[in-house]
């Protein structure tokens, strides 16, 4: 019997969507970045070129995700040219940030890990336009000094140090505004100027999977499951793992060698928006251990060929 049919019975439905397990928490990651990216947006205290279309972009992603009336008033207002000029415009958004942010803390109030996601939302803002002036990096070595959270993350180290060096002699050059603008899109991809896609519920440019079932050794190793698994239970996949020689770690730690996104997820698990167990994996690699990201249709092949052998 084959790994497929063995799991067929514990297998989730193709159209499974990984919101739908964890919704309340996905949902609040993504009002809170939305907050973050109009903050970031303002950040320079005017609104800049092509920053008007980054902002109904957003809008739009947000209205999308949740039919929001604020956004599709906003984004409705800005079609229409409804605003006086750029103070209108701007204290409109400030209204949008307000009414959310007492929204959010209604349901529930603040954590760390709403801060991170709101601070990725406030770097997606302010590289939407693919610039970084000097008040915008101001602003974001400004919350690095305010939080604790945020700078003790190493996931935004290689992004604080550059603006701390860049902002050293209070002067912000082209090369430095390119070094940050750099760092950032690392973390939540180029801005809506350079790419035309709204970074709401799109991509950061995290490590790679392996996606090579060859590149996965299982005997010895210690892997990570996240998310849902399409290819059966987390009891079944872990005793194919034990079976092939491996172990299953609850938590990313130094000891993993492999943290699995599965299937369902994979729209998602390199969003702006990091699971727990992503972002201790990121912080792992930043600090130079050799685990790995891996893809659930990798492991599966991984768990064939090593059985056949055994």
């Amino acid at each position: 019997m084959t790994l497929s049919d063995r799991a067929r019975s514990q297998v989730l439905k193709p159209d499974v969507d990984v919101d739908q397990f964890q919704k309340g928490a996905n949902d609040r990651k993504r009002e809170v970045y939305w907050i973050g990216f109009l903050q970031g947006a303002l950040s320079s205290n005017r609104i800049e070129s092509g920053e008007e279309e980054a902002i109904l972009a957003e809008a739009d992603k947000f209205v999308e995700f949740f039919e929001d009336p604020d956004a599709s008033d906003l984004a409705e207002d800005i079609r229409a040219r409804c605003f006086s000029g750029q103070n209108d415009l701007m204290a409109a958004l400030e209204n949008v940030i307000n009414e959310k942010r007492d929204e959010i803390q209604s349901a529930a109030p603040y954590s760390e890990r709403d801060e991170v996601n709101e601070f990725l939302g406030f770097c997606a803002g302010i590289v939407c336009d693919g610039l970084i002036l000097k008040t915008e990096a101001e602003a974001m070595l400004s919350r690095f000094h305010d939080s604790i959270v945020l700078s003790s993350s190493l996931v935004f180290r290689n992004l604080w140090r550059a603006l701390e060096a860049a902002l050293a002699d209070n002067v912000l050059t082209e090369e430095e505004s390119e070094e940050v603008r750099a760092w950032i899109a690392l973390l939540v991809g180029d801005g809506y100027v350079d790419t035309g896609i709204p970074n709401i519920g799109n991509s950061a440019e995290l490590d790679e999977p392996i996606r090579d079932a060859t590149k996965i050794t299982l005997e010895g190793a210690c892997v990570v499951l996240t998310g849902p698994m399409r290819m059966g239970t987390r009891n079944f996949i872990a005793s194919e793992i034990e079976r092939c020689g491996g172990e299953i770690g609850k938590t990313t730690t130094r000891k993993t060698d492999y943290v699995v996104v599965s299937s369902t997820a994979s729209k998602n698990w390199r969003t702006t928006h990091f699971g727990t167990k992503i972002e201790r994996a990121k912080e792992l690699i930043v600090e130079g251990y050799k685990l790995r990201f891996v893809t659930e249709a990798a492991l599966e092949s991984a768990i064939r060929l090593q059985a056949k052998t055994l």
